[in-house]
């Protein structure tokens, strides 16, 4: 079985590992300086990560931050859930991989706040899977579930955050600037190491996201459409894929974007009319409500029957200082 690994802060302002055992942290030993060193410890030390109880930390008195350190690459799918697929006007089903990427400068923390940026109007979630590979993707490796293991070491909860209005309305479409502005990524808190035998739970966990109280998204990863191992694969023929990297999943059905057939006319009607293009989308948009400051959002991933909880996020929207 795998560990549940966190963070955090203690009050002498020390960054430090711990493992979750219930409400309880017991303190890792040694101090890994990222997430790879970490998941090198795991897979080559397992001795330094067998803890003694009676050092153990109160969970919700910790600072939490994001398990995920490292200066790497985000990788990230779009529309891989039917029921995202629905809602954007889609045709539901395997059609081309959506293959996108963030700046790890998006990376915040777990309980950090995520800031709107200036004049942005159309700020939304998307709550994700988000896996974490523990060594290099040779470049054309084939991938599959007998040997996906061998390279995803762990996973852990995270929000794609964007502002739609720069997503669709920016000069040609730019979705990085869209989802790649600081605090657009927050992840963990907790990042599970997974063992060689747990293939299965890949496919068997829950994502749910609630904005200010109210449930908006609730999917399990079976529906996935493109599965982990051919995303992999489909990664490794075109990039590299390094040691640390992290792909985020997809988004199930539940976001804010109002993705009727009058949205996507507007885009391609406008293409080359930046302006006009994003006066259309924000029109369309009309009675939508995007999230506003002081709005929460609350994120949790767990098995499917609850049993295993791998964390909840916790983030309130304000606008830049």
């Amino acid at each position: 079985m795998g560990i549940c690994v966190i963070r955090f802060k203690t009050d002498q302002q020390e960054i430090r590992w711990g493992i979750v055992k219930g409400k309880q942290v017991a303190v890792l030993p040694h101090n890994y300086a990222s997430h790879r060193e970490l998941m090198d410890g795991w897979s080559t030390q397992p001795g330094d990560f067998e803890v003694r109880d009676d050092e153990s930390l109160q969970l919700d008195e910790l600072e939490l931050l994001s398990p995920i350190t490292a200066d790497i690459q985000i990788f990230c799918q779009g529309l891989n859930y039917a029921s995202h697929q629905a809602e954007g006007g889609v045709k539901t089903g395997k059609g081309q991989n959506l293959i996108f990427s963030k700046p790890p400068s998006a990376i915040c923390g777990p309980h950090d706040d995520i800031i709107r940026p200036p004049g942005c109007q159309l700020l939304d979630y998307e709550v994700e899977l988000a896996l974490v590979l523990k060594r290099d993707v040779p470049a054309n490796s084939e991938v599959t579930n007998d040997n996906l293991l061998d390279y995803v070491g762990g996973f852990t909860l995270a929000n794609d955050v964007s502002a739609r209005d720069l997503c669709f309305g920016a000069p040609m479409l730019q979705w990085f600037k869209g989802k790649g502005h600081r605090t657009f990524c927050p992840t963990g808190p907790i990042l599970y190491l997974i063992d060689g035998n747990e293939l299965e739970l890949l496919s068997n966990l829950r994502l749910s996201l609630s904005l200010n109280g109210e449930i908006r998204q609730d999917a399990t990863t079976d529906q996935l459409i493109f599965k982990p191992d051919e995303t992999l694969t489909e990664l490794a023929s075109f990039t590299d894929l390094k040691k640390g990297d992290m792909l985020l999943t997809g988004t199930p059905g539940g976001v804010i974007l109002n993705a009727s057939p009058k949205v996507g006319l507007a885009i391609v009607m406008n293409f080359t009319n930046d302006k006009k293009r994003r006066e259309k989308l924000i029109k369309s948009q009309a009675g939508v409500r995007y999230m506003q400051p002081g709005d929460q959002l609350t994120l949790s991933l767990c098995s499917r029957d609850g049993t295993q909880e791998f964390g909840t996020q916790i983030n309130t929207i304000r606008d830049a200082t």
